[in-house]
């Protein structure tokens, strides 16, 4: 079920951004084999940088709180600390990574590499750029979406006002339609005004009726009532309440 919804989720989109989705899928290519000495070698560099993030937060200098500090203080001032710690050890681990990582992608895009390891790079880093050109254009759009739906929210707000604003004014309308009906004390005056109401509602009635025989008729007819504007009128007029 899961696989049906995304399939047609996707058949909505426009083909541009359905194209960038099926650049981003995955790809047999992004998975990289590594040899037993080269995983090692990994997972040794990731223990030398978490030992190296925990040496960082220990050598932080830590001030013994006395009885008079303010507990929820001193909790901020180690909160604040260990947040520029990580942050001078993130942008150190990220300066470490991208020198080592210059040599040998300048080696594999310039067709220079000499180990298998290096030539592997070339496919990958045509990879990265690929999913880079695909985040970039997807989270364009991303943002006009959300830019069209906050303008559709906006107009939405404004016309469900405005339709408030007319219920009112059709309330007061239908009030003061009703209240100076209500005014009229005299009962052959009121007796005269039901009278003629009712005669309004028959003889519109009869007009409905025998209009709708005359439209009945002229459709079926065969006439080309639409090219006649009387004619036209008479069958596609409604008439109001």
């Amino acid at each position: 079920m899961a696989s049906i919804s995304g399939a047609r989720d996707e058949s909505q989109l426009p083909p541009a951004e359905a194209a960038l989705l099926e650049l981003a899928g995955n790809d047999r290519r992004d998975a990289l084999s590594l040899s037993d000495k080269e995983s090692l070698t990994l997972r040794l560099y990731d223990q030398i940088l978490e030992q190296a993030l925990e040496r960082a937060l220990l050598e932080q200098d830590v001030e013994e709180a006395s009885d008079d500090d303010d507990v929820e203080q001193q909790i901020a001032i180690a909160e604040r600390e260990l947040l520029e710690a990580r942050a001078t050890y993130s942008v150190r681990k990220k300066a470490v990574e991208a020198v080592l990582m210059t040599d040998p992608s300048l080696k594999a895009v310039h067709l220079k590499a000499v180990s298998p390891a290096e030539r592997a790079l070339l496919p990958l880093i045509h990879r990265r750029d690929v999913l880079a050109l695909v985040h970039e254009n997807l989270a364009a759009a991303h943002t006009e979406i959300l830019e069209a739906l906050s303008n559709a929210e906006v107009d939405n707000r404004q016309i469900t006002e405005k339709n408030q604003r007319l219920v009112r004014t059709l309330l007061e309308l239908t009030d003061q339609e009703s209240s100076w009906k209500e005014e009229i004390t005299d009962p052959k005056l009121r007796a005269q005004l039901q009278e003629l109401e009712a005669g309004h509602k028959k003889s519109r009635a009869r007009w409905e009726t025998i209009k709708g025989i005359a439209s009945a008729v002229v459709v079926a007819s065969g006439v080309d009532w639409a090219r006649d504007d009387a004619l036209r009128e008479l069958v596609l007029d409604e008439s109001d309440d």
